[in-house]
């Protein structure tokens, strides 16, 4: 795929912006957001402790047959500028390489990896997602989304009958909080979003007074963000 040359200027811009150590909240144009540690996460634990499992290996100059030989192999090494579909990525290598705590290389079946980071922002490994499987998270603060089109089957593919008619798919649009705070990636709902402000008394309090349609309840949701600025542990 072939990237415009503001694209890659936005890319190289974002790679290049101030962040703090040890992922903790950075301001970017008056935006508070989370920058999470580049490499592979394994598990939601680790990924809401901004501990990635494996990092992903610093190749050089004497090295870089190696990394030549794993990707000739179709092993993930790395992402540089993401190859993306809608935001979001396609991976299609079976295994993904990197190197653990105690510095020793590893390989990992994709399946086992819950999410990985570009620069800074996460993107979760859903095999289920049409077109692409690893979902960008929208990046908003300490309540955060993700959005994606999910497989499902086709109740009306196949009729009674019909001995040649192969099952077919459908898709249904799923949106999801990812709440850095909570530890927890829930449904976006009204009710799940309403638990969130009902955690800040002050925001509770002016929420119940006022007209509580949802686009005042993701008003609250952005003050809860900006109110509750989150260091990861």
């Amino acid at each position: 795929m072939r990237f415009s040359a503001s694209f890659f200027l936005f890319i190289i811009g974002w790679a290049f912006c101030p962040i703090a150590a040890n992922g903790q909240w950075v301001k970017e144009d008056d935006t508070s957001r989370i920058w999470l540690n580049a490499g592979i996460y394994l598990s939601d634990s680790s990924f809401f402790s901004n501990a990635p499992d494996l990092l992903w290996a610093n190749f050089t100059e004497e090295t870089w047959r190696k990394k030549d030989s794993l990707e000739r192999r179709r092993i993930l090494v790395g992402i540089g500028i993401p190859d993306y579909f809608n935001g979001n990525i396609r991976i299609k290598t079976r295994f993904a390489y990197g190197i653990d705590s105690a510095g020793k290389e590893r390989f990992v079946s994709l399946k086992e990896v819950f999410a990985i980071t570009v620069l800074g922002t996460p993107y979760l490994n859903i095999s289920e997602a049409v077109n692409e499987n690893f979902i960008k998270v929208t990046m908003q603060g300490v309540i955060s989304y993700v959005q994606y089109y999910r497989r499902v089957p086709d109740p009306f593919s196949v009729s009674a009958g019909a001995l040649y008619n192969e099952p077919r798919e459908a898709s249904e649009y799923i949106e999801e909080i990812v709440d850095f705070e909570a530890r927890e990636i829930v449904r976006k709902t009204r009710g799940n979003l309403e638990k969130i402000v009902e955690r800040d008394p002050d925001l509770s309090s002016q929420f119940q007074n006022e007209k509580r349609n949802y686009a005042t309840l993701m008003k609250y949701i952005k003050a809860y963000n900006d109110k509750h600025q989150f260091e990861f542990e």
